[in-house]
């Protein structure tokens, strides 16, 4: 009960210092561990922590599985409340029913682009979406196209690799630790040039971790996420306690502004 009223004065906190935000994006990297950010693997995420706010902290949903988690960050509910709790989805078959994160951009005046890693996180698109692909390799690529148009504008970007690092050779392996590498440098120049679009929203999460060669069972490790945040203002610090994947609809949307009519 602390843990969620101390949550709910932070979402307080910043709706009262929020200016209008006029670039968000949101980066999740699939499957990684909160316990490989460091200074030496990941510099340029190690950067944003320290000039912003974070969790080291962070849990998803049972179970903590790809499409699952993505689907509890994007709407904020849980699996039993979204209603999806299998991990599949092909084109041509239902696609998600509720309310997003990027229906809620939308709403607040963005254009809106979701590029994806994954097939199966093509359920998340909607007609809210102005712009999405299936980026396996370019998804960095497409979202800096993107953000070098002018006007508010609000990407979701997920990127994959560790997952396919930590069944290989283990999550936390020197391998893993190789490819987070590779996506820490990958990310800097976008990083870098969405902070100087002006009044911006930077987050960096993700869906799950691992342990050993496993994934996506109900071992500790399984559960864990980091969340860093970082804004061209300085931002309330988080609440103390863990941060459920669910909490990020919240958070970002705390921050989007009113809805445009």
């Amino acid at each position: 009960m602390k843990i969620g009223f101390l949550f709910f004065c932070w979402l307080l906190a910043a709706s009262a210092l929020a200016r209008e935000v006029e670039t968000v994006l949101i980066v999740s990297i699939d499957a990684l561990h909160p316990a490989a950010l460091s200074e030496q693997a990941s510099p340029t995420l190690h950067r944003l922590m320290r000039s912003g706010r974070y969790t080291l902290q962070g849990q998803s949903v049972t179970p903590p599985q790809t499409l699952i988690a993505h689907t509890a960050m994007m709407t904020g509910l849980t699996p039993a409340q979204s209603g999806k709790q299998d991990n599949d989805w092909k084109p041509g078959l239902p696609q998600v029913a509720r309310e997003t994160l990027l229906d809620v951009a939308k709403q607040r005046g963005f254009q809106t682009a979701y590029f994806y890693a994954k097939p199966k996180l093509g359920y998340l698109i909607s007609a809210a979406v102005d712009e999405h692909a299936l980026a396996r390799d370019d998804g960095v690529d497409r979202a800096r196209t993107f953000f070098s148009r002018a006007g508010r504008r609000f990407v979701f970007l997920h990127i994959s690799g560790l997952e396919d690092a930590g069944t290989d050779a283990g999550w936390l392996s020197a391998d893993y630790a190789e490819e987070l590498t590779h996506i820490d440098r990958t990310l800097a120049p976008l990083l870098d040039e969405v902070a100087k679009r002006g009044s911006y929203l930077l987050v960096v999460t993700s869906d799950h971790a691992g342990h050993e060669r496993q994934h996506g069972t109900n071992h500790p490790e399984d559960f864990k996420l980091p969340l860093i945040m970082a804004a061209e203002q300085a931002l309330p610090a988080l609440a103390p306690g863990v941060f459920r994947i669910t909490d990020l609809k919240r958070l970002v949307q705390n921050r989007l502004g009113a809805a445009k009519r």
